[in-house]
């Protein structure tokens, strides 16, 4: 894999990438992995960039079901750019790797040219994070896909803090932003919502044996319980509005009256000869009684 440095700076999100890499925190990360990998089976295009927080079981995800088959890594370190395997699958063609150091305020990627965007608690780096969001908008391409991963900031695993409990307190650092409010700031930047998926159950567990006995009573909580889910994942498109122009609704020409026709070369400009003619005919009987009804047409 390439790597290429770019100005480093110290983010929340490295704290995620190590929690990811803990016993519970690869757990966790499969249950997200499995839920995005779902998300992105229909994505298609030539680039995708992963950006954030580090997820191994993510990366394995991606290699064995997305479409897309050239992924940028982007990360504040570089010790969270690992090599995604080159499982093919079903696809036949090899996935092409490269990853960058840089910060995300400031990506090095052109315009409008990344076909999918996953960010992993990107978000969380800012109290505002307006200028992160423009920052993606700017590198989507129209019809473009964007994903967006956080920390509920109303679950319990963010309340772990207040709890006492250390096996997940990476997930209480950095400023956390409601769902519902994303969602509103992408529909701002002209993004049509696909889906709000919640993952993680209600109550944070330490242990991963555990996590996994309890898989029923997540997606129970899936169905009913989902605003106290741990983690969300939003899923939306880029819609671009190619401006049409205005044109002025079809009407027929109407006679206006007391309207001398322009003389041209001793003929008028309507009807010509013909005209002069019909103007110096005799009027029949029938004609007066009708002009008489309608006095404007005599006119």
């Amino acid at each position: 894999m390439e790597i290429r440095v770019q100005a480093p700076l110290e983010f929340a999100t490295e704290a995620l990438s190590d929690w990811y890499n803990s016993p519970m925190g690869a757990a966790m990360g499969q249950v997200l992995s499995d839920g995005i990998a779902r998300r992105v089976d229909d994505a298609f295009g030539y680039h995708a960039v992963l950006l954030g927080a580090n997820s191994p079981a993510l990366s394995q995800a991606l290699a064995a079901r997305l479409r897309i088959r050239r992924i940028t890594q982007i990360a504040t370190r570089a010790s969270d750019l690992r090599p995604v395997p080159q499982l093919t699958g079903d696809l036949s063609a090899p996935i092409a790797v490269m990853g960058l150091v840089a910060d995300y305020a400031q990506l090095p990627v052109e315009r409008a040219a990344v076909d999918l965007v996953i960010a992993l608690h990107v978000l969380e780096n800012r109290r505002e994070p307006h200028e992160l969001l423009r920052e993606l908008d700017r590198i989507v391409h129209p019809e473009g896909r964007l994903l967006i991963v956080g920390v509920n900031p109303v679950s319990l695993w963010h309340g772990q803090r207040w709890l006492g409990a250390r096996c997940h307190s990476p997930l209480s650092l950095g400023h956390h932003h409601a769902a519902w409010r994303v969602v509103d700031w992408l529909r701002v930047l002209g993004y049509e919502l696909r889906s709000v998926d919640h993952h993680g159950g209600i109550c944070p567990l330490c242990r991963p044996s555990v996590f996994q006995k309890m898989q029923a009573m997540r997606e129970f909580g899936r169905s009913w319980l989902w605003f106290l889910q741990g983690f969300y994942v939003i899923d939306a498109v880029r819609r671009v509005s190619t401006p049409t122009a205005i044109r002025p609704a079809f009407r027929l020409r109407t006679l206006l009256p007391n309207k001398a026709p322009a003389a041209v070369a001793g003929n008028t400009a309507i009807g010509g000869r013909w005209a002069e003619k019909l103007a110096h005919r005799p009027t029949h009987s029938s004609h007066k009684r009708i002009f008489r009804l309608c006095p404007k047409i005599a006119h």
